[in-house]
């Protein structure tokens, strides 16, 4: 029999071929003969009977601009599906907590990537409060007198990061004496109104932080991506310049100290976030990177990532 993948994702349309992980995965599963099917939430539904998505096949092709073509829209049980990739994109607000609970629907031989109820488990910023010894000093709260109390204590220079949303959107970094300061916090917290993640500033993002991916807990290969002159993030899409690298023995045993904890949570695919061998991000939604490590001539993880899932669905 076939085996089919479905990809709850954004629009295949606007995916940058060449940095999209998601399409890297697509690629794969075609290159094996799969079938590849696409959905976004609203293509998720939860029914007594049971789980079903509609959705459509798709192919995929190495060409920006006419790079896909799709079929017509089936309703199939998530149970008809060897593999669910949720790779949508946050913000991580109640739609996306919803598409989880339909996810849940799905048979234990589908294995779905990354597991729903350990999606809604590990917040990517607030995660690394579960591992003081490998991260820097966090504090997460929506109370702005505690920020700035909490900003003298580790010597003055902290990063304010919101809960819900991915690509280093919103994220700032707050220094001593900045005349911005209450409106940078009124503006990230929303007047109080949500948390956000306060993490000790590392003096070393100026040099990159590495991108790691791990493949069901194991080290995949990393990326050092150095952040432009006028920004903080090390994000590609704001303009950082990436490099495949090695790890050191210190990013190493972060590696290893997530190894059995990501496992356990069923999470195959991940990208951690080191800065100075400091633990900032766990990065469980919809991981970034597979692409740009085999362009830069390191494995090809979305190989890798395609067996994980698959054995994890025939166990």
């Amino acid at each position: 029999m076939t085996v089919r993948h479905l990809f709850v994702a954004d629009a295949i349309g606007p995916m940058n071929i060449h940095q999209d992980s998601t399409f890297g995965l697509m690629l794969e599963c075609q290159r094996r003969g799969h079938s590849v099917y696409h959905c976004d939430t609203d293509g998720l539904l939860g029914l007594t009977s049971g789980a079903k998505a509609l959705c459509r096949e798709v192919n995929v092709r190495e060409v920006q601009g006419d790079h896909y073509s799709v079929g017509d829209p089936d309703h199939l049980p998530l149970g008809a599906f060897d593999a669910i990739w949720m790779r949508k994109d946050p913000p991580f607000d109640m739609n996306y907590i919803a598409a989880t609970y339909i996810l849940d629907g799905a048979p234990d031989t589908t294995c779905v990537v990354n597991r729903p109820s350990s999606l809604r488990d590990w917040n990517e910023k607030a995660a690394v409060l579960h591992f003081p010894e490998l991260a820097p000093r966090c504090l997460l709260t929506r109370n702005m007198a505690e920020i700035k109390v909490f900003q003298r204590d580790v010597g003055g220079s902290v990063v304010l990061k919101p809960l819900s949303f991915s690509g280093g959107a919103g994220i700032v970094a707050l220094h001593p004496g900045d005349l911005n300061t209450n409106a940078l916090l009124e503006i990230s917290t929303r007047l109080g109104q949500e948390f956000v993640l306060v993490q000790e500033y590392m003096p070393e993002v100026v040099q990159g932080d590495k991108r790691v991916i791990l493949v069901n807990g194991e080290i995949g290969g990393a990326l050092l991506r150095v952040p432009p002159a006028d920004d903080l993030r090390g994000n590609i899409h704001v303009g950082a310049t990436t490099e495949y690298v090695p790890l050191d023995a210190a990013e190493t045993a972060v590696c290893e100290a997530l190894r059995l904890p990501l496992r356990d949570a069923g999470h195959i695919f991940v990208g951690i976030d080191l800065i100075g061998g400091k633990l900032t991000e766990i990065n469980v939604t919809s991981p970034t990177g597979i692409r740009e490590i085999l362009g830069a001539g390191g494995p090809d993880l979305a190989a890798a990532l395609v067996d994980s899932a698959l054995a994890s669905g025939s166990t």
